[in-house]
């Protein structure tokens, strides 16, 4: 029996999202919104220091006063939980163990020191005030290369503050550098930023002492790890273990963690004998919720006298926070940024990195949308410019004139990018913002004190991350998710899934998927996406694997369902089985006009008609399958952005973004370009609004909304998109990940469009956030020649 071609009905096509009514109309239901019949509330005491020994705790005043039902220390915690082991499976990752709450010594402003449950929020937050604890301040450590020096120990686990330290080379990168005819460099910093989802995070836990059942409400991206790591780490009955994953206001990387608070709530509510619930406020989610970036990346490219790239080095130096916060660690900054594409879209054939991340008293950093890709993209591309300028090339010519242009290509570190638009991609972009129109226009401007500048970003990102992606670059982690399609008696379909939804329209764009298999229409599927981990598996919403994964997971179940269809239409039909075709909610024959039946009816004979089976049918019309990738899939991509520099203010205006998307096949175009626009209005957060600020004495310093400065949509420019579709060899419908994309240029192209603009003051930007200070500097000379020039030698190995 043959499978005939899947006839696209519904992907491509701009469906609206299925989600939006409910959550518009205000009938979304988040974790805030829930509420259980006896339910406690819990308030954490956090630390105000940044580094102290604890010498004297007492919580005698806190557990008198009226409403409080329990109060615990580090010392009451350890003894049922050590605390959390964070690392990744990298060469030189060094472990670290996070304890629940603090019990000795504390290594961070926000770290836990003690949590309180009380019939409210408001009297348990009184009650933290009651705690009388002395501690005694010890050296705060603040500052990542003073931290890699030695010094302070910021961790006393990590001895030489080192949480990660290694490298690799492929190729002869030393003949490249020392036969080169011209070497560019620079170091590049991106700062410390918060993912700052509209929900901040959330845990309700209730406990049911006779079976031993616990269910937590989490609005995690992980719940199924959440759900191990409770077993493993509390020794829950795994089998009585449901993590409840409700409505979730964005996500971003930050609720792809396990926190302390997640595992003291079924402790918490295992001891009291009721129901608890914590909610994050916003200044808690500044300060304890995983913070993302601050890392250092050096970059040399080597230059043949062509202007040929022929070889890269790659340092990146992340300021790891005070844990590895699990399951990805400090190492998911600079590991990420240096390993995942040393090369870019560019046909080096000689790479180098090294990577490293240090302990410092700050909240531990994580996961965060893009996460390391951006840091690595914006050395990658800004670089390129600065090369593009010693060389006098455009911007979009030393791209040309460097990027991998055949397919299949191995690159150096010998992973094997199967297909891409990658020239198509900077030749389109290229045409869309007129380039020499640009350069007229910048030019008459210039004339009238005005500066415009032009900012080019090119990418490749790793996407649908799968077992097969982490053993290319030398990891074991494994991945892998379920989905169960159940097609009705009426013929319409339930379809449930194993990642949770962020908001980024998973429900909408597995009904298209689950649709064209089945041949019915999308308005005849509902899908669920992982509410409870008592339905489908699922590795978690991370790292662009949604479309790829799910939508995998859900065309091979709609498959085994749509054969079944198939074997009972052709038999109603009196056909052939590999003539039978299934579109627009008919099984027909195919080149026979009239021999054709509804699918909803063949369903209904299959559920209850035994006449209409063939001999041996077995009549089941759900399946569950399991879907992990073959082989490492790579989306790709651009952005050019146009800036105009206010010269009395420094204020950076965004005139227009022009992005070019290849993710595959597009499930739905509207959700692709609405994930664009929002990831590059990250970008444009992370390279001008926001920083998470310290003191020297590790006192952070943006701890509200007035402080940490976010994009809203006066400063957001119009965008002209262009979709590419190179569809995967190996995937579902050629689907490939890019809920990421956006973000990951982005940054790279808002610096160079600043530093095009900044020409005609001959200076060079490379630390992010482009402050109206720093961006005013540039403009009156007052930086230092450090930070004016851009490291051009001649002849020179130049290593970074």
């Amino acid at each position: 029996m043959t499978t005939p071609v899947i006839a696209a009905r519904s992907v491509g096509t701009r469906v609206l999202r299925s989600e939006d009514p409910r959550l518009l109309s205000g009938r979304g239901e988040f974790i805030a919104d829930i509420n259980l019949p006896g339910q406690l509330h819990v308030a954490f005491v956090r630390s105000p220091v940044a580094h102290a020994r604890i010498i004297h705790m007492d919580l005698s005043a806190i557990r008198d006063a009226d409403g409080v039902a329990l109060a615990w220390s580090g010392q009451d915690v350890a003894p049922l939980c050590e605390g959390l082991v964070g690392e990744m499976a990298v060469e030189g990752c060094f472990p670290t163990t996070m304890p629940l709450l603090a019990k000795d010594e504390v290594l961070y402003v926000g770290e836990p020191i003690a949590v309180v449950v009380a019939d409210s929020r408001y009297a348990a937050e009184d009650a933290c005030e009651l705690i009388d604890w002395d501690f005694e301040e010890l050296p705060a450590v603040t500052n990542a290369d003073a931290a890699l020096a030695g010094g302070p120990v910021a961790n006393p686990q990590l001895s030489d503050n080192l949480g990660l330290k290694g490298g690799a080379s492929f190729g002869n990168v030393s003949e490249a550098f020392e036969q080169a005819d011209q070497v560019v460099q620079g170091r590049f910093y991106t700062c410390r930023v918060s993912a700052a989802p509209m929900e901040t995070r959330g845990v309700i836990a209730d406990y049911e002492w006779a079976s031993k059942g616990l269910r937590l409400w989490s609005n995690t991206q992980m719940p199924h790890y959440l759900k191990y790591m409770l077993t493993a780490y509390l020794g829950f009955p795994e089998q009585g273990v449901e993590v409840i994953t409700p409505d979730t206001g964005g996500g971003f990387g930050q609720k792809a963690h396990v926190y302390p608070e997640e595992m003291l709530l079924p402790l918490l509510a295992r001891e009291v004998g009721r129901p608890v619930k914590w909610i994050e406020d916003r200044r808690e989610n500044l300060i304890a919720g995983a913070h993302a970036h601050e890392q250092f990346v050096d970059i040399a490219y080597a230059l043949d006298a062509d202007g040929k790239i022929t070889g890269v080095r790659t340092d990146a130096l992340g300021d790891g926070g005070a844990y590895h916060m699990p399951p990805w660690s400090m190492a998911v900054e600079p590991w990420c940024a240096v390993v995942m594409t040393p090369t870019g879209i560019y046909d080096i054939p000689a790479a180098e990195y090294t990577y490293s991340a240090v302990a410092t008293n700050k909240t531990p950093v994580g996961a965060y949308r893009g996460v390391g890709y951006m840091a690595g993209t914006l050395a990658r591309e800004c670089l390129a410019d600065d090369a593009a300028r010693a060389l006098g090339m455009s911007p979009f010519e030393f791209r040309r004139h460097n990027v991998v242009r055949d397919f299949p290509w191995t690159n150096a570190q010998d992973i094997v990018y199967q297909e891409g638009s990658w020239l198509e991609t900077i030749n389109v972009l290229e045409k869309m913002v007129d380039y020499p129109a640009f350069l007229q226009r910048q030019s008459e401007l210039r004339e009238q004190g005005r500066y415009i500048g032009l900012g080019l970003s090119v990418f490749v990102e790793s996407s649908g991350e799968s077992t097969a992606t982490s053993q290319e670059h030398g990891l074991g982690d494994v991945y892998h998710d379920t989905a169960t399609v159940r097609l009705n008696p009426n013929g319409t379909a339930n379809v449930t899934i194993g990642l949770s939804a962020q908001g980024q329209g998973l429900a909408t764009t597995m009904a298209q998927m689950a649709a064209d298999t089945l041949g019915i229409n999308v308005e005849h599927v509902s899908v669920q996406t992982a509410r409870s981990t008592s339905h489908a598996y699922g590795s978690g919403t991370i790292g662009s694997r949604g479309a790829v994964v799910a939508g995998g997971a859900v065309a091979r179940a709609a498959d085994v369902v749509r054969e079944k269809v198939r074997l009972v239409a052709a038999n109603m039909l009196e056909a052939s089985v590999d003539d039978i075709q299934l579109t627009d909610g008919l099984a027909s024959v195919k080149g026979v006009a009239d021999a054709s039946v509804s699918i909803a009816d063949v369903a209904t004979s299959i559920y209850f008609d035994t006449s209409s089976w063939p001999e041996d049918f077995e009549p089941s019309l759900e399946a569950t399958q399991a879907y992990d990738p073959a082989q490492a899939m790579f989306s790709n991509g651009g952005h050019a952005i146009l800036v105009e520099l206010d010269p009395e203010t420094g204020f950076v205006r965004f005139e227009k973004v022009y992005s070019v998307e290849d993710c595959g096949t597009v499930i739905n175009p509207n959700i692709v370009e609405g994930q664009i626009r929002g990831g590059v209005l990250q970008g444009i957060g992370a390279s001008v609004f926001e920083e998470l600020a310290y003191d020297e004495s590790g006192q952070i310093l943006t701890t509200t909304f007035l402080d940490y400065g976010l994009p809203t949509m006066d400063v957001a420019p119009p965008f002209e998109i262009h979709h590419l579709e190179t569809p995967s060899s190996h995937s579902a419908s050629g689907v490939k990940g890019m809920g990421e994309s956006g973000l990951i240029a982005a940054p790279a192209a808002v610096l160079n469009a600043v530093n095009d603009a900044l020409t005609p003051f001959n200076v060079v930007l490379r630390d992010l956030p482009l402050t109206p200070q720093r961006v005013l500097k540039a403009m009156s000379g007052e930086l230092s020649t450090a930070q004016q020039e851009a490291t051009s030698t001649q002849g020179e190995t130049g290593h970074a």
